[in-house]
């Protein structure tokens, strides 16, 4: 770091005091907003620039003689005094905990808060966040008490005042409706929502175990990985949002990439995000989540620097006896063993256990296995090592237990006598696109039939365990699938059918294009016990078939004497469990068909763990998924969903022979095609072996059971909406939108694009996405009134999309086009389709790539109507801010793409401005590309708080991966594109006669600067200022810098706003510009501190002419001025260009000049060509005869319509 930030750094306190000192001008803007009372404003504020939270303003005592300023003031303590919403109190205590128990001019929060008459719930939760408080005296030595005793007047309800007595007391709390509730609880974060009596009794049983009272390290080894990211990370959140970790758990992440720890986070917190987890919660997790790089996984150096910080952290824990660590191998099974060196070396636990989590595949044959097991039993006993298996902790799956030992009637059924057969079935509806460079080593076999499949028939197999629950039970369930697993023969090949499906190979990531991996697979196999003699189990695997499922289906044997007196028409009896989607047990049963036959048909009995156990309780997401059960029991110590040694080791003695069989003779598999059941000859293949007989008129179809017959050929509308155009951002929009639980039909010209979006749906958690084949099944899977998302290329595109959905749409339907077209072809288009009682919307879409997955700003315009049926589903999706969802409807059709048009302008200047700002550090300070990162970070923690300053720092930072040597942005040429909408902008506020210079600046500078060869060539010709060397205190002008970009930003703003509000009066739009502000607040590129200053000039003032009249502004514009002329008189004195910088100075200059020079720029006019002045001592356009040679101009007013 520079020295000269170093010493800014030093004294920001002292500048950030003096800069506060005088209250009258405002404090901070947090500050001005509590004395406002404009609690929305606060809870903005606060999110924005955090920092204000903790910061002191002066404030004034009037009743002090002369009236000076004696003392400060915290934000908790002045919003105490203001009748505030408990939600504010809530957030600042969250925000900055210690301010409680701070005395402000000698009083605490809770005192102030008993003077000025503040509601029960706030007093409450001031109680809650500091007990004692109750106790300590205020500046007049009165406790809490005695200052309610002085100040009941203040109160109007008895009750209320009872209530506030009662909590001083200290005898009881109140909930919501003041009802009495019991004594005082820890308040670290919300309840969890698990609150049924049995995850109660759980979590009482937890926290008497011991390893929960000790202290706990977690490392995750690989922590930058897929993996970590979507599975891990989650995971340990939902166990810390429960209450299930240690308080003072944390969590190290351990990977080869250069990250601070904030990276990190930054990293984690989208994936984190998509869980039902609090923002509060989220960032509370993240806390305690930390960072440790090495050269590559085995590096001791490392490995104990990151011991020493562990150890250190673990010394402060002075009350915890023991210290448990806890690592998580997030990585391939090929650095296993370096990995392991290093940690027995450096890291193991001092007092307390050691424990390491594996992640499959555990070698890929027995041979390779055995050397696994070697390498880790050198470093860790059996007991320290736990091999994940995630289908051990499937709900269904950790079920079968209970099934089957505690129910009379199962465990009677449960054998050769009454089961025909067992089918352990995992089917997928995408193939490998993308992991195929994997799934080619390992095949369907290895990847799910040897271990996922295996294991559940060993527990569907097992005889009685002596124990199923309790610590004891591990090594009792292991054991008892070891006996089934030692009574399963190897598998030979004449036991097993093979398939491919078409196109495997045309997988860009498979090397082998003749490749005859198999990606379907069914093996039958005995276990030969007394209880299973003769009955065939069957596992059936596959890739790229027609839906997602993994099931084990029991099929009984006929009912006895069934076909003589049903005439063969009784279907046999089957006990299905569904592991996914949604869990469920349904028992297929034989009841008389309605009417007046007497025929069997077959209906089920069923329990679907959603809606029995979750959904009508409100807690539909509070089931845990399998890594975060499986990372609890690991921390209990509870080892029986895990894979043992010997497991491990017989079940590649079952499966090894089979594989070097089919490697060896290069065995061929049946081809079969994409979306179907598999192979027809697997069917042939599977009855043939197991005996079963498949009802071919029995569907369980939406959660009904349902007669084939009466469902074949007609595709149900069930989707919600429809997404059409799968680019990566439609893609990303699509899969946003499903995340939020709204079932989302996605279509393509491109039929691959439509496997690829259900691919995805499924990876990123099963998501609600459908595929379609075509246009009219896209539009037929649609619940009505069709609502369509259009993401393609605007301009042709769009129109050739509308005609091909069109033919299959009605009146009534919506569609809704997302992309950046030219807003006088969405009002064309709408009027088009108005034809045909189509309601065309147009609605723009702001955040790129990530935005639209993550949650994008949107800008609706077209028929309100259309905007309420689709406005639940805009609201999820959106980016959500502490002011609400950036989504609203701005005004008809036409005016959605018109703001967002105006928006990318904005976004242009903006960027401008940065970059000149960049050219300035680097020309006239000398700075390099770190320390201007350095800058550009410290600036984005303020009032430049933005996306754009956040990745400027990002970029100047990032190192070139092609040469090693420096920064990347010095390899880029300057050179800068663009794709239209900011010509529009420029050409819009031209049309509506408003004045740009910012984004016409930025768009001049694009142009000029892809004239490369030109200014190359005009740099030898054309001399800049000769510049005397001066010395410059950096400190000063970074500073100048910051005021002059944060004040030509606000005129940006203002000018892009101006054009809004320009063409929303001329066409009668009603644009709402604080809705605007507020819109762009979150998910957009524009998304700044600065808007929360635009949102509140134009809610008070919804007329404001232009945002730099708002008093607020203006003051602060003032404030900036003079530094912003030092900085642009600098660039004009070093020859730098700054149109951007230069132009909102000249804008805000020409505002605030009474006389402008235009007075002689209309005589020049009026001189050539007759075009008349008005005159400011009479009324009335005027002609001068000039010369003698001037004429009479005839009709003055004919001639002057037109004038703008």
């Amino acid at each position: 770091m520079f020295r000269f930030l170093k010493k800014e750094r030093a004294n920001a306190g002292s500048k950030r005091q003096a800069r506060q000192v005088d209250y009258t001008k405002g404090g901070t803007m947090l500050h001005t907003a509590i004395e406002q009372r404009q609690w929305k404003s606060v809870l903005s504020r606060m999110q924005h620039s955090p920092h204000e939270v903790s910061t002191y303003v002066y404030r004034i005592d009037t009743s002090t003689p002369n009236a000076h300023y004696n003392y400060r003031v915290l934000p908790l303590h002045s919003t105490v005094m203001r009748n505030p919403p408990t939600l504010v109190v809530s957030a600042l205590l969250s925000a900055y905990p210690e301010a409680v128990s701070v005395k402000c001019d000698g009083n605490l929060p809770l005192h102030l808060a008993l003077k000025h008459g503040a509601s029960l719930d706030v007093v409450q939760t001031l109680v809650l966040a500091y007990p004692k408080a109750v106790e300590i005296s205020d500046d007049d030595g009165k406790i809490c008490m005695e200052i309610f005793d002085s100040n009941k007047s203040k109160w109007n309800k008895d009750t209320e005042k009872e209530g506030i007595a009662n909590v001083l007391k200290g005898s009881v709390i109140l909930d919501d409706d003041h009802n009495e509730a019991s004594q005082v609880k820890p308040v670290r974060k919300e309840p969890s929502k698990k609150s049924t009596a049995e995850s109660h009794d759980m979590k009482t049983t937890i926290n008497e175990e011991g390893w929960k009272k000790a202290g706990l390290s977690i490392i995750i080894i690989g922590a930058s990985g897929d993996l970590a990211k979507k599975k891990t990370y989650p995971s340990l959140l939902h166990l810390f949002d429960d209450s299930l970790l240690p308080n003072d758990t944390i969590i190290w992440g351990y990977a080869r990439s250069n990250m601070s720890h904030d990276d990190l986070r930054n990293k984690l917190r989208p994936y984190l995000e998509k869980t039902s987890c609090s923002q509060k919660v989220i960032s509370e997790f993240l806390s305690r989540c930390f960072y440790k790089s090495g050269q590559w996984y085995g590096d001791i150096a490392a490995f104990t620097e990151l011991n020493q910080q562990i150890t250190s952290n673990e010394k402060k824990l002075l009350n915890k006896l023991e210290h448990n660590r806890l690592f998580y191998f997030a990585i391939p099974p090929n650095v296993f063993e370096e990995t392991g060196v290093a940690i027995k070396q450096t890291c193991m636990a001092d007092k307390g256990w050691t424990r390491v989590v594996l992640e499959k595949p555990f070698g890929r044959d027995l041979q390779s296995c055995e050397v696994m097991l070697a390498t880790l039993s050198k470093h860790f006993s059996e007991e320290q090592l736990f091999r994940i298996d995630h289908y051990l902790g499937k709900e269904m799956v950790q079920n079968l237990l209970v099934l089957r030992f505690g129910n009379l009637m199962f465990e009677r059924l449960w054998d050769r006598n009454s089961i025909q057969c067992v089918i352990l079935t995992f089917k997928e509806p995408f193939g490998t696109e993308g992991r195929g460079g994997y799934f080619d080593h390992y095949g369907i076999i290895r990847d799910i039939v040897q271990n996922h499949l295996l294991q559940v028939l060993t527990l569907l197999a097992m005889e009685a365990p002596t124990k199923a629950d309790g610590p004891e039970a591990g090594e009792s369930i292991r054991n008892a699938k070891v006996q089934v697993l030692n009574s399963i023969p190897p598998i030979t090949i004449d036991e097993c059918f093979l398939g491919q499906y078409e196109g495997y190979t045309e997988d860009e990531t498979i090397e082998n294009k003749t490749s005859n991996t198999p990606t379907f697979v069914a093996i039958r196999c005995f276990v030969h016990t007394p209880r299973w003699s003769s009955v065939p189990f069957i596992f059936k695997a596959g890739k790229a078939l027609n839906e997602r499922k993994a099931e084990m289906r029991i099929q009984f044997k006929n009912a006895p004497a069934a076909e003589f007196m049903f005439d063969d028409k009784c279907p046999r009896n089957e006990l299905v469990l569904r592991m996914q989607p949604n869990e469920a047990i349904y028992f297929k049963t034989n009841m008389k068909s309605p009417g007046f036959s007497g025929a069997p048909i077959q209906s089920e009995l069923e329990v679907n763990y959603n809606t029995r156990f979750f959904s009508n309780s409100g807690n539909a997401d509070n089931n845990p998924d399998a890594y975060t059960r499986l990372i609890l029991d690991v921390l209990r110590g509870r080892s029986a969903a895990f894979v043992r040694e010997d497991e491990l080791r017989r079940s590649w003695e079952i499966f090894t022979p089979l594989l070097h069989k089919i490697e060896r003779e290069n065995i061929k598999p049946v081809i079969y095609k994409r979306g179907s059941r598999g192979p027809p000859e697997a069917d042939i293949f599977i009855e043939e072996k197991s005996g079963y007989i498949r009802n071919k008129d029995y569907v369980f179809h939406n959660g009904n059971v349902e007669r084939k017959s009466s469902i074949q050929g007609h595709s149900a509308a069930t989707a919600d909406i429809g997404v059409y155009g799968l680019s990566v951002m439609g893609q990303n929009f699509a899969l946003n939108i499903a995340s939020h639980g709204f079932v989302v039909c996605v279509g393509n010209r491109s039929p691959s694009k439509v496997d690829s979006a259900v691919r995805r749906a499924f990876t990123e958690g099963n998501l609600p996405i459908v595929g379609s084949s075509g246009p009219k099944e896209f539009i037929s899977k649609l619940k009505r009134p069709r609502k369509v998302i259009l993401l393609v290329q605007a301009g042709k595109a769009v129109d050739l999309t509308l005609d091909t959905l069109g033919k299959y749409m009605e009146k009534g339907d919506i569609i809704v086009d997302g992309g950046n077209e030219w807003f006088p072809n969405s009002i064309s288009r709408a009027k088009q389709l108005a034809t045909k009682g189509i309601l065309f919307c147009g609605m723009g879409i702001s955040g790129g790539e990530e935005g639209a997955r993550e949650g994008p700003s949107l800008m609706f315009g077209g028929s309100f109507d259309a905007y309420k049926e689709l406005e639940i589903i805009l609201t999820s999706c959106a980016a959500q801010t502490s002011t609400g969802p950036c989504v609203g409807y701005i005004g008809p059709v036409g005016s959605g793409n018109y703001v967002k048009m105006v928006h990318n302008g904005i976004e242009y200047g903006v960027m401008q401005l940065i970059a000149e700002v960049y050219d300035v550090m680097k020309i006239i300070l000398g700075l390099d590309n770190i320390a201007m990162s350095e800058v550009f970070e410290h600036w984005n923690k303020g009032r430049l708080e933005s996306y754009l300053v956040e990745i400027t720092a990002t970029i100047l930072s990032r190192k070139d991966d092609k040469t090693k040597i420096g920064e990347v942005l010095d390899y880029i040429l300057d050179k800068s594109g663009g794709k239209g909408t900011g010509k529009w902008t420029v050409q819009e506020a031209a049309e509506v006669s408003v004045s740009a210079p910012a984004i016409s600046g930025a768009l001049d500078s694009r142009y000029l600067s892809a004239k490369k060869e030109e200014r190359v060539n005009a740099s030898t010709i054309l001399k800049g200022p000769s510049i005397k060397e001066t010395i410059i205190d950096k400190n000063k002008f970074i500073e100048d810098l910051e005021k002059a970009l944060y004040a030509a930003s606000i005129c940006n703003y203002a000018q892009g706003l101006s054009v809004i509000k320009s063409a929303s009066d001329a066409k009668k739009w009603d644009v709402n510009l604080a809705g605007c502000a507020r819109i762009w607040k979150g998910g957009c590129i524009i998304r700044a501190a600065i808007l929360d200053n635009v949102q509140a000039a134009f809610t008070i003032n919804p007329y404001l002419p232009n945002l730099i009249f708002d008093p607020a502004v203006a003051t602060e514009l003032n404030l900036c001025l003079p530094s912003w002329r030092n900085v642009v008189m600098a660039c004009a004195n070093h020859g730098i260009p700054c149109p951007a910088l230069g132009g909102c100075l000249s804008y805000l200059d020409s505002f605030r000049t009474a006389s402008l020079p235009a007075n002689l720029t209309q005589a020049q006019r009026d001189f050539f060509g007759g075009h008349t002045y008005e005159r400011i001592d009479a009324a009335g356009p005027y002609h001068c005869a000039w010369t003698d040679t001037h004429k009479d101009i005839g009709n003055i007013t004919e001639r002057t319509m037109g004038e703008k």
